[in-house]
């Protein structure tokens, strides 16, 4: 296992230098080995997705990190360790996660966040309120940039992801949204009584065809494999 890491960790160093990551590579140097998780609370999302024991036990950021957030204005995104707004233009706003607390309420949880907000290169808290009570879920909070709300996405061939890390999204170009539509397009057609994939915490990298490879893993009974691969700009799943 020390041997992939260290494998790993070279190969995320060698694609921020070839263009793979963006805006977030800052944050791709950490390890994508599981077995070090960056985030305790995360972690534990990636054994509990698509286990339906287990989602009764998630936390509440856990199941916010699973659902598609959206607004008129842009939308949101939740991982280990990160919290990425995209507006209307395609600009993306940063905040690293270092740490999280949360107080229950019921079908209403404040989620506190403590981490950097990238874009002003401080330290900052932010209260995020989780509203579970009315069908679909909403995400608010008065530090957010581009929408201080945002919906739960739960349109026709919604998938909720989970168990990413901010280093893959580093090095799949830093937005999850495409990431969403592929594995979406492919599981509607393709594993249509699946309504989620958890991401499996590895990725491997080919230099010679500048790609990258993941494995996911629906929730369906079967629990299908499913292998992403992105390169020259854009995502391929089989299974």
């Amino acid at each position: 296992m020390e041997k992939k890491t260290k494998v790993l960790v070279a190969a995320i160093a060698g694609a921020l230098t070839i263009g793979l990551a963006l805006s977030v590579g800052s944050c791709v140097s950490r390890s994508l080995d599981p077995a070090v998780p960056s985030n305790p609370e995360a972690s534990q999302q990636q054994s509990d997705a698509g286990n339906p024991a287990a989602s009764s036990t998630q936390t509440a950021f856990q199941r916010a990190c699973s659902k598609d957030w959206r607004s008129d204005k842009g939308s949101l995104q939740l991982s280990k360790g990160m919290l990425i707004e995209k507006d209307a233009e395609g600009g993306l706003h940063v905040l690293t996660i270092s740490g999280v607390d949360e107080a229950d309420g019921g079908k209403q949880t404040l989620i506190t966040v403590v981490g950097n907000d990238e874009e002003d290169h401080k330290a900052v808290t932010w209260v995020i309120v989780l509203d579970e009570s009315n069908g679909a879920a909403s995400l608010s909070c008065d530090s957010f940039k581009v929408s201080k709300s945002y919906s739960e996405n739960v349109g026709s061939g919604a998938v909720s992801v989970s168990g990413l890390d901010e280093a893959y999204i580093g090095l799949v170009g830093g937005d999850v949204d495409p990431l969403r539509e592929a594995l979406g397009a492919y599981i509607s057609k393709n594993v249509p009584q699946a309504a989620s994939a958890s991401f499996d915490g590895e990725a491997f990298i080919d230099f010679n065809k500048r790609s990258v490879s993941a494995t996911f893993h629906a929730d369906d009974s079967a629990r299908t494999i499913l292998t992403v691969t992105y390169a020259n700009g854009s995502f391929s799943v089989s299974g």
